[in-house]
């Protein structure tokens, strides 16, 4: 099956991607796609394959193969594509239901980086974000979970992009000080650096100290998601 939108074109992929808004991928997958996602997925009927929601989406919807490449998903177009969920509130509210993972932080490598060509801005300076409603009821097939919306953030455009550049100085300096063990979220506003993995698998070195440190992960704060959903 070939995708039914241009690679190349930003105002194409945007397009095919607001079709997702107010459904769900049972309701738009063909019924071979659907047949395909199940017994990818739900082999036995009882118990879905691990993997998440958003891997699934890239697969079925967009025909993107899984990869942990340092480019951006739709790489042509220089987009990265992001889906994440929403949780219903007890008044009925929408929120983001967590932060908004983006790129691996290299220790090693990322201390002679600057901010504007820096791998984060390579991967993530454009990002396709999809939302979905999480049912919170594991009995609900994924097939079934609603998308919310769809948002196109460009970050050199954006009016969070200076805080975001001290936000990345500020976990750059931390690590060129031989700190990067000492990293925590609360540093900063609105790009965080946290944690992958939980135990002594996920230490790395790091270039200024004999101190490992955890694995971490640039990613967009809780509070950010929150500002960008009640703008949108």
């Amino acid at each position: 099956m070939e995708s039914e939108y241009d690679s190349l074109s930003e105002k194409s992929i945007l397009k095919f991607a607001k079709r997702l808004e107010g459904t769900t991928l049972r309701n738009i997958l063909s019924e071979q796609q659907v047949k395909e996602f199940n017994d990818k997925y739900y082999p036995n009927r009882e118990k879905q394959n691990k993997g998440r929601f958003g891997q699934k989406v890239e697969e079925f919807y967009f025909l993107i193969k899984n990869n942990s490449r340092s480019e951006p998903d739709f790489t042509d177009a220089e987009i990265e594509l992001k889906v994440t969920p929403l949780k219903k509130l007890k008044n009925g509210n929408l929120a983001p239901k967590e932060r908004l993972v983006c790129n691996i932080i290299n220790f090693n490598e990322i201390v002679s980086e600057k901010f504007e060509t820096s791998s984060f801005m390579k991967k993530n300076k454009r990002t396709l974000i999809i939302r979905y409603i999480d049912p919170m009821d594991k009995e609900v097939h994924e097939l079934d979970y609603q998308f919310h919306s769809v948002e196109f953030l460009e970050l050199k455009k954006s009016k969070y992009y200076s805080q975001f550049k001290k936000d990345w100085n500020k976990i750059i300096g931390k690590i060129t000080e031989g700190k990067a063990h000492e990293l925590s979220e609360s540093d900063t506003c609105y790009l965080g650096a946290c944690t992958k993995g939980a135990d002594s698998n996920s230490l790395r070195n790091q270039p200024f100290s004999k101190e490992p440190a955890m694995q971490r992960a640039f990613s967009f704060k809780s509070q950010f998601m929150k500002k960008l959903l009640n703008q949108d």
